[in-house]
């Protein structure tokens, strides 16, 4: 087989959280498996804390150095977030600093949403002025890039060793590495204090940090293909690769996202962009789109009435996760499952119960593979 040629059992299309589940937990159910992706989809837009209502397979993956499940979080507005899943570590949990202990916020000249004065009063905290030296930038990510390469942490903390004296914890804007996972431990290192930052905006790099995270759940041995698919339903799964290569698979797991994602494309009406499959209305009565063929609605059939996102809309799957055709009840292919934002009702649930979508269908689709023989 050459390089062009991949063989998997699973193939998952999408490599956000719902992605990056199901091709985990069709690993763990013993099948081979293949993500293919060419972004991070909504996921990569996030803030760094994780919601949602599921509990796993978040709390059981987020054990280790990345992740924490649980705690208080403040946005850059200074707003307190309560109630989370859980969050990136780097990100502050100003419940776990010490009791009668003063945080301090450090006042850094970066993107003009952060204010360390509003968030201080929000705490209850001491702003801290940074050192001359400081990094500075425009944005959260000019200043996030400056403290990637080795050394650049460590140094920074020991600049900052003066002015965090007497603090129990020390609060930075969203700006703790752009691809590092690790600054915020660094610089806690070397402060001896807890050291984090505020919650992010889309876009911000907590949320591209997040991503990356994730993207480690992946099991050894799960093969990850930077490219595009198309899927031809069938009685055998037919793709068609962007890049031209050959994709040889039993089951498929369409975790491609809704509209930030890319899952569902707007062109007169709301559509599935990998298969084509039917797009049905939030209330799941009729169908907007099947196999490229729009079917007029109202606006007000996409989009969520009270949050103005694309909620509702989207694939209707059955309780395995498989892909139904346009009657709702005959499955398009048995081989065809979707988890996401890409299914009907499940656009802004959060990232857990992307990640507990995900694994369920996943898990499907390779058990599936036994039953089918």
């Amino acid at each position: 087989m050459s390089a062009h040629e991949v063989t998997a059992d699973v193939l998952v299309i999408g490599g956000g959280a719902a992605g990056v589940a199901a091709a985990r937990a069709a690993h763990e159910a013993g099948a081979t498996v293949a993500v293919v992706a060419d972004g991070g989809g909504a996921t990569s837009l996030g803030s760094g804390v994780v919601w949602g209502a599921a509990r796993d397979p978040f709390a059981a993956w987020a054990a280790g150095d990345l992740w924490r499940v649980g705690g208080r979080y403040v946005t850059v507005a200074g707003w307190l977030l309560e109630g989370a899943a859980g969050a990136l570590r780097s990100l502050l949990d100003v419940s776990a600093l010490s009791l009668g202990g003063t945080p301090g916020v450090l006042d850094l000249a970066t993107h003009p949403s952060w204010s360390a004065r509003l968030v201080a009063q929000t705490l209850g905290a001491r702003v801290v002025t940074a050192p001359d030296d400081a990094p500075t930038g425009q944005s959260f990510r000019e200043v996030a890039v400056t403290l990637d390469p080795e050394g650049a942490a460590e140094a920074f903390a020991r600049s900052l060793a003066p002015r965090c004296e007497g603090l129990s914890g020390l609060l930075l804007p969203p700006v703790l590495g752009l691809s590092r996972l690790d600054v915020a431990a660094r610089m806690g290192a070397v402060l001896g204090i807890p050291v984090g930052e505020a919650a992010g905006s889309p876009g911000d790099p907590p949320g591209l940090r997040a991503m990356r995270a994730m993207r480690r759940w992946l099991p050894e041995g799960v093969a990850v293909l930077n490219d595009r698919a198309t899927v031809k339903p069938g009685r055998l799964p037919g793709l068609v690769f962007r890049s031209g290569r050959l994709v040889k698979t039993r089951s498929v797991v369409l975790a491609t996202g809704g509209l930030v994602g890319g899952g569902l494309v707007f062109e007169e009406t709301l559509r599935e962009a990998a298969a084509g499959a039917p797009v049905w209305t939030r209330d799941r009565r009729r169908v907007l789109s099947r196999a490229g063929a729009a079917r007029g609605a109202d606006p007000v059939e996409w989009f969520d009435e009270h949050t103005g996102r694309a909620r509702g809309a989207g694939l209707r799957v059955d309780p395995s996760g498989r892909v139904l055709d346009g009657d709702g009840e005959t499955p398009l292919g048995e081989w065809l499952y979707a988890a996401g934002e890409v299914c009907n009702g499940r656009g802004g649930d959060g990232v857990a119960d992307a990640l507990a979508d995900g694994a369920r269908a996943g898990r499907s689709a390779a058990q599936a593979i036994g039953r089918r023989g």
